[in-house]
């Protein structure tokens, strides 16, 4: 899904038994990519094949290309929960703050980590949220695999304490609850109680696919923000990140292009709602979210088409904006927040907003309440930083070591949050995408899972070549030998 994976047809016609191509007729060709086969109606795609350079593309006639997953490469999954009851603790005030690794032996006997959980913070006696992992990657489908789960103690300085580990095999995770003493190998009190691991409920299971869903019609809708706070610098220099580059792309128009080409080929519309924030307006108005087109931002107002419209709109709204601040983030969020509620089919469609900011967060705490609440929504929310700064704050939200609390003391309910530094990827178009789209097929599934949505029906794809092929997409079938297919 991250990635832009190119794909040709080419077809002959084979009169000889020539390995050369050169040597039979070609009969025309198609150059397009995996992700629009997948992201076309029912994971269809009917084009009109193009001849050679510079040749009339409509005498070639129509390829339909049909993607279908291979059901035996996507296996079972194992869903555990775990809890725990009197695990010790290295901090002198406080309960500890714990979570797990758990760990697969590798034919060489070394182990290897399969998944580390959540810390659960201030608690003797932590539950941790459930998890669902794919059994080729728990242990490569083999349920005699030796398992380990160590218990750590989180600490702030990235010093984390061991506490102790249990052993026992995959199979044991299958067979239902379970509870281990925890104990610490190698230790000087090999007797000393350390706890117990619980493991509360098990299953295996056969979870829906991200293609599945999108077979079925789940459309991608994309909400784009963009920072427009002073701290990128005045647009007429050089060195701001919103500098209009004659010779070039931006900071952010890089990253546009490289997220949004990849994005609209899963929407039938290749629309995108396009907002900015932190800037001043004409009417003197400082607004943390408004559209780029200019637009109200009633329902549906702000949309541009393409990635093109997006760089359109984004360029026309830096000659009518003052770069203000402060820098929040919780306005947009609540916004996207507010788009999921148009699904008015579940499993229908998905939505993500793509946040690219240079700088610090200055509403914290309401953007962690924002995203709290909308962890419950279709939504996945892709933050891409920009510029110098360290992103502290932004590495918290992307909550990979530890689940992010409201003010009130609620949960986040799943991880819907992903970071990237486009420093570290600015010369890497391909590979920034994918850094930065790569959780959402495992996000949407998590979503549409926790709902217990199931796939809509696959589409029928309709046998009429003829009918499928767009004005755009006209075309000419030569006769062959006075008895084929007519114009």
């Amino acid at each position: 899904f991250e990635e832009n994976q190119d794909i040709q047809f080419l077809l002959y016609d084979i009169d000889s038994a020539s390995a050369k191509l050169d040597d039979h007729d070609f009969l025309g060709s198609l150059t397009t990519t995996v992700a629009s086969v997948v992201g076309a109606r029912g994971s269809c795609l009917t084009r009109a094949l193009s001849g050679k350079s510079g040749e009339d593309a409509k005498r070639y006639g129509v390829i339909k290309v049909l993607a279908e997953e291979v059901s035996g490469a996507r296996g079972d999954s194992i869903r555990l929960r775990f809890a725990s009851a009197n695990l010790t603790t290295k901090d002198w005030f406080g309960k500890g703050d714990k979570y797990l690794c758990i760990q697969r032996q590798r034919g060489d006997g070394a182990f290897e980590l399969v998944h580390k959980t959540e810390v659960v913070k201030n608690s003797k006696e932590p539950s941790w949220l459930p998890l669902d992992i794919p059994l080729q990657k728990f242990c490569l489908g083999n349920l005699a695999t030796e398992m380990k789960i160590e218990v750590w103690d989180w600490n702030m300085s990235g010093s984390h304490d061991f506490i102790g580990q249990i052993e026992c095999k995959a199979q044991d995770f299958v067979n239902g609850p379970q509870r281990w003493k925890v104990h610490k190998p190698q230790s000087k009190a090999p007797g000393k109680d350390r706890g117990e691991l619980i493991l509360q409920h098990s299953e295996l299971f056969h979870p829906p696919s991200f293609l599945e869903f999108i077979s079925g019609g789940c459309e991608m809708h994309v909400v784009v923000a963009i920072d427009f706070t002073a701290s990128n610098g005045p647009v007429n220099n050089p060195k701001s990140l919103h500098y209009k580059n004659p010779t070039g792309w931006n900071s952010y128009q890089q990253a546009l292009i490289s997220v949004g080409e990849i994005l609209e080929k899963y929407s039938n519309d290749r629309m995108f709602e396009a907002y900015g924030f932190g800037a001043k307006l004409p009417n003197g108005q400082v607004s943390h979210c408004f559209a780029l087109n200019g637009q109200t931002n009633s329902d549906g107002a702000a949309k541009v088409h393409g990635v093109q419209g997006l760089l359109d709109a984004y360029s026309h709204c830096l000659t009518n904006v003052e770069l203000y601040g402060p820098t929040n983030f919780a306005p947009m969020i609540q916004r996207a927040h507010e788009c999921t509620n148009r699904i008015r089919v579940p499993g229908s469609g998905y939505y993500v907003l793509l946040i690219i900011t240079d700088g610090e967060i200055t509403d914290m705490d309401a953007t962690v309440n924002a995203i709290v609440d909308a962890s419950d929504k279709a939504l996945s929310i892709v933050i891409v930083g920009v510029g110098p700064e360290n992103f502290v704050k932004m590495k918290e939200l992307d909550g990979d070591d530890q689940a992010l609390t409201s003010a009130n003391g609620r949960r986040v309910q799943r991880d819907i949050v992903q970071f990237v530094s486009f420093r570290d990827l600015k010369n890497n178009g391909p590979l920034l995408a994918k850094e930065v789209l790569y959780e959402i097929p495992d996000q949407l599934t998590s979503y549409m899972k926790s709902k217990n949505v199931k796939p809509l029906p696959k589409p029928k794809v309709s046998s009429n070549w003829f009918g499928e092929v767009g004005a755009s997409d006209s075309f000419r079938v030569p006769s062959q030998g006075g008895g084929g297919i007519q114009p």
